[in-house]
C-alpha cells in the first residue's frame, strides 16, 4: 500500500499544518524542486515563458523568439508537429535528448513541460508506464517539473492520480517535481487542485497555479485573487495568464481581468515566495508582434517581482579575464600495454613523460577549462566522471569542461575493443592481467579531477595575444589516388602507382598567447596544428613532436611556460612525404613548428576586448549496422589480429565491428564545443579523428579572425570522414564507426555555435 490508499484528508491538513505557513510546498521546496533550483539561487523569481505564443511553428522558432525576448527560462508546452506538442508520451527519450540540446545551445533553462495526458484510459499500468516515459523525456530536456493537466473523466480520475503517486518516488530520483494545474473538468479550482494533492499525498507533487484558467472555466465568475487563498502551501509554480470576458486567454498579461499584483501578494501570503512564473499566453499576431509582447510582458514581470531579467548569452564584458594553469604527469607504468598498432605491444620504458595540462578560464559569471592529455584518445566515461567531479569542485560547468586527447600513439592502451581482446585473452590464461597493476581510467580520472582544481586555484590575470602562422613542408595528406582506380592511404614513399593526392592540408599554425597581466611576459600558449601524432614509434612512452615545442619555446620564454598542444583535424594528414625517402623526424618537427610560434608572436596584436563564452550541443550521428553473421565473424576474427592469418583491413573492420558493438542504439551523440575568448578569436573542440576538409571547412564559415579547431575533444568514436571519402574507401573509412554525413552534420553544429557566439 502506497501514500496514495494511507494518506486521509485528516492526515494530510494534520501535516500540512505541522509544516508551517509554508506546508506542503515548503517540504517540496526543500527536496526536489529546491535542489532543481539550486543553481539559480540568484533568481528568486525565474521569469520565463512558454513556447504556446508560438504553437504555429517549429518550437526552435519559439526557443530562438524566448532567448531574443531576455528570457532565460523556457517552457515548453505546444508546437507545431504532428502531436502538437514538444514532449509528450510518444516522443523518444531521442528525441527529447535533441530538444535539450536545442534549449541549451540558445542558453536557455527549462522549468516547466507540459508533456499532455497518460494513457490511463487503457489501465492503470499503461498509465504508469506512459507517466515514467514523459519523466525520462523531462530528464531528458533538463527540465525541472512536469506539468499534468488532469482529466475530467469521473470514472479515470482515481486511476489518473493513482498513477501520478506511483511515480512521484521516480520523478524525484530524476531531479523532477510534478504539478497539477487549473484546467476545467475536475481541477478547475484551487479546492479542487487541493484535493487532487491529498489523493496523491507526496511532497514531490503541487500545485502550479493558472490565474487566467480560475477565471476562464467559472465563466469569469470566481476571482483567482480569492481563489488562491484556497492553495496556501502548496504553489511550485505559477502560469502567467490572463482573461477577457467571455472566454478568452490569448491575450497578453497585464492587459485584461487578472489583478497579478493582487493574486501575486496572495500567493506569496501562503508560501509561494520563490519559483518559477512562466508566460503561457501573448496577442495573436506574427512572429514579430509575438516577439514584441513577450518583450512587453517580461518586462511587467520585472517590475511585479522587483526583480531584472537578463539572457544568459549576454557576453562577459569588462571584466577582467583570468587564466590558472596546472600540470600533472599521466604516465602508467612500464610494461602497461601501449596504444596506436593492431598488435599487442608492451611499454619498456619512458623516453618523456606523458602529461595532462589544464588551463581554467573566468571572466564575470562565465568560466570554462581546457585540458590536453598526452594520449591517444579519451573514453567517454572517463571524461563524463571528469566533467561532473571538477564541476563539483569547481563550479565550472560540466559543459563547459573541454578534455582534448593530442593522439600520441606511444601512450597507455587503456580502453576499447582492442584493449578488451587483449585484457581478456591474459584473464584466461594468468586469471588476472598482469599487465594492468593499476585501474588506469580511475587514476586517470583522478589525475585530470585534480590538475583541474589546481589550475582553478591558480587563477590570474592576462592579457591575449592572438593570430595565425603558416607551416608549410610538416603535414601531408596521407591518401592517394591509385593507378588502378581505387584510393589508398600510406601507399608508401616513391610508389610509382600513385597518380595524386586525394585532399588537401591545413597549414595554418593557430596560436594563442596568455600573457601575464603584469609584466606582459608569456605565461602559456594554446598551439593548434593538424598533423597525426605517430612520429615516434617503438615501446617507450613519448608525448609525440609536442614535447618539443614546449622544450623549444622554454628556452626563449622560461622554464614555467606551458606549451598547451591541441591537435588539428588530421585523421587523413600525417608526417610522411611520399615523394621522399627520409621521413620527418620527431624532435624536428616539434622544434619547426616552436620557430613558427615565436616568429608569429612578433607580429600578433594584443586582444583588447576579451568576452569568454562556451556554447555546445550534441549531434546526434547514424551509426553503422551490422548482421549477426558480420559480428560473429568479427568476434572469430579478432583472434588473429597481430598475425599474418588476416589482411590489415580485415583486421580493421573485425575492430570497427567490435568497437561499434560497445556503443548501443542507432546513433551516436558527437559533442561539438565552441569556446569564445574575444570577438576575433574562438577555438572549438570535436570528438574522433576528423577528416580535414571537415576542419577546414568549420574555419571557413567561421566569423571570428582566428578559429582553432581542435579534434578528440571528450570521446574517440574513430574516424569521422567526409561523405567523399567513405565515397573512396580504404583505411580511415573501414576503421569509422559513423555513417556517411555524420562529419558534415557535425560542421553545421560547429558553426552555428560560432555564428550564435560571434554575434551575441
Amino acid at each position: 500500500m502506497n501514500s496514495f490508499d494511507q494518506l486521509s484528508r485528516r492526515d494530510f491538513l494534520d501535516r500540512t499544518l505541522k509544516l508551517g505557513a509554508a506546508g506542503l510546498a515548503a517540504s517540496c521546496t526543500a527536496t526536489t524542486i529546491e535542489s532543481a533550483l539550486a543553481n539559480e539561487r540568484d533568481d528568486r523569481w525565474q521569469i520565463g515563458c512558454y513556447t504556446r505564443p508560438w504553437a504555429n511553428y517549429d518550437y526552435r522558432i519559439a526557443l530562438d523568439a524566448i532567448a531574443e525576448a531576455g528570457f532565460k527560462y523556457a517552457g515548453l508546452m505546444t508546437t507545431k508537429s504532428k502531436g502538437g506538442l514538444v514532449i509528450s508520451v510518444d516522443t523518444s527519450l531521442e528525441e527529447a535528448r535533441r530538444v535539450g540540446e536545442e534549449v541549451k545551445k540558445r542558453g536557455l533553462k527549462v522549468p516547466s513541460i507540459y508533456g499532455g495526458g497518460i494513457p490511463v484510459d487503457k489501465s492503470l499500468k499503461a498509465g504508469i508506464e506512459g507517466m515514467k516515459k514523459l519523466i525520462d523525456n523531462c530528464a531528458a530536456c533538463g527540465a525541472t517539473n512536469l506539468l499534468m493537466g488532469g482529466t475530467g473523466n469521473e470514472k479515470l480520475f482515481k486511476l489518473y492520480y493513482k498513477a501520478i503517486a506511483e511515480c512521484c518516488d521516480y520523478a524525484q530520483e530524476k531531479g523532477l517535481g510534478i504539478s497539477i494545474k487549473p484546467h476545467g473538468g475536475l481541477n478547475a479550482t484551487g479546492p479542487q487542485c487541493r484535493k487532487t494533492i491529498e489523493m496523491v499525498g507526496h511532497r514531490n507533487f503541487g500545485i502550479w497555479y493558472d490565474p487566467g484558467n480560475i477565471y476562464y472555466y467559472s465563466d469569469g465568475k470566481l476571482d483567482p485573487v480569492d481563489d488562491a487563498a484556497t492553495v496556501d502551501g502548496l504553489v511550485v509554480g505559477m502560469c502567467i495568464k490572463d482573461y477577457k470576458h467571455p472566454k478568452n486567454v490569448a491575450i497578453t498579461p497585464g492587459t485584461g481581468q487578472v489583478d497579478f499584483p493582487a493574486v501575486f501578494a496572495r500567493l506569496k501570503k501562503g508560501g509561494f515566495t520563490r519559483g518559477p512564473l512562466i508566460i503561457e499566453c501573448l496577442d495573436p499576431g506574427d512572429a514579430e508582434q509575438t516577439l514584441v509582447q513577450a518583450k512587453k510582458t517580461r518586462l511587467f514581470l520585472e517590475g511585479l517581482t522587483g526583480q531584472k531579467t537578463s539572457s544568459s548569452s549576454k557576453r562577459s564584458v569588462n571584466t577582467e579575464l583570468t587564466a590558472g594553469l596546472a600540470v600533472i604527469d599521466i604516465t602508467p607504468p612500464v610494461n602497461y600495454r601501449m596504444s596506436g598498432y593492431f598488435s599487442e605491444r608492451l611499454s619498456t620504458g619512458t623516453s618523456n613523460p606523458l602529461r595532462a595540462k589544464a588551463m581554467v578560464l573566468r571572466q564575470g559569471e562565465a568560466s570554462g577549462a581546457l585540458v590536453f592529455c598526452d594520449i591517444i584518445g579519451l573514453s567517454l566515461d572517463v571524461s563524463s566522471r571528469v566533467r561532473q567531479k571538477a564541476s563539483k569542485k569547481t563550479g565550472i560547468p560540466a559543459e563547459n569542461i573541454l578534455i582534448a586527447a593530442t593522439h600520441s600513439h606511444t601512450g597507455p592502451l587503456y580502453f576499447g575493443a582492442l584493449r578488451k581482446h587483449f585484457h581478456d585473452l591474459a584473464v584466461a590464461e594468468h586469471g588476472r592481467d598482469p599487465y594492468e597493476k593499476i585501474d588506469y581510467s580511475s587514476e586517470l580520472v583522478k589525475k585530470i579531477v585534480r590538475v583541474i582544481s589546481q589550475a582553478n586555484a591558480k587563477a590570474k590575470p592576462v592579457r591575449l595575444k592572438a593570430g595565425v602562422a603558416r607551416q608549410e613542408g610538416l603535414s601531408f595528406n596521407r591518401r592517394f589516388h591509385m593507378k588502378n582506380g581505387t584510393v589508398r592511404f600510406n601507399p608508401g614513399v616513391m610508389n610509382p602507382d600513385i597518380v595524386r593526392v586525394a585532399g588537401p592540408i591545413d597549414p595554418e599554425v593557430g596560436i594563442v598567447f596568455f600573457n601575464k597581466a603584469g609584466d606582459g611576459s608569456p605565461g602559456a600558449a594554446l598551439v593548434n596544428f593538424t598533423l597525426h601524432l605517430d612520429t615516434v614509434g617503438g615501446s617507450k612512452y613519448a608525448a609525440d613532436y609536442p614535447f618539443y615545442i614546449e622544450q623549444s619555446l622554454q628556452q626563449v620564454y622560461g622554464d614555467d611556460f606551458v606549451s598547451l598542444f591541441g591537435t588539428g583535424t588530421c585523421g587523413d594528414i600525417n608526417h610522411i612525404d611520399v615523394t621522399k625517402k627520409e621521413r620527418l623526424k620527431t624532435d624536428f618537427i616539434g622544434k619547426t613548428l616552436a620557430q613558427t610560434v615565436k616568429a608569429g608572436a612578433s607580429s600578433m596584436e594584443n586582444v583588447a576586448d576579451p568576452s569568454l563564452a562556451v556554447r555546445s550541443e550534441t549531434v546526434h550521428v547514424p551509426l553503422q549496422n551490422f548482421g549477426p553473421d558480420k559480428i560473429a565473424w568479427a568476434r572469430e576474427s579478432i583472434k588473429k589480429v597481430g598475425t599474418s592469418e588476416l589482411s590489415f583491413l580485415e583486421q580493421v573492420e573485425a575492430y570497427k565491428i567490435l568497437a561499434r558493438e560497445m556503443r548501443p542504439g542507432e546513433t551516436i551523440g558527437l559533442e561539438v564545443q565552441v569556446f569564445r575568448l574575444s570577438s576575433d578569436v574562438a577555438v572549438v573542440g570535436l570528438p574522433g579523428e576528423v577528416f580535414v576538409d571537415l576542419g577546414l571547412a568549420i574555419k571557413r564559415a567561421s566569423p571570428f579572425a582566428t578559429t582553432l579547431v581542435i579534434e578528440l575533444c571528450q570521446d574517440a568514436p574513430g574516424y569521422i570522414p567526409t561523405k567523399k571519402a567513405f565515397a573512396e574507401g580504404s583505411y580511415e573509412t573501414v576503421n569509422s564507426r559513423i555513417a556517411p554525413g555524420g562529419g558534415e552534420m557535425m560542421v553545421k553544429a560547429a558553426v552555428r555555435l560560432l555564428k550564435e557566439l560571434g554575434t551575441s
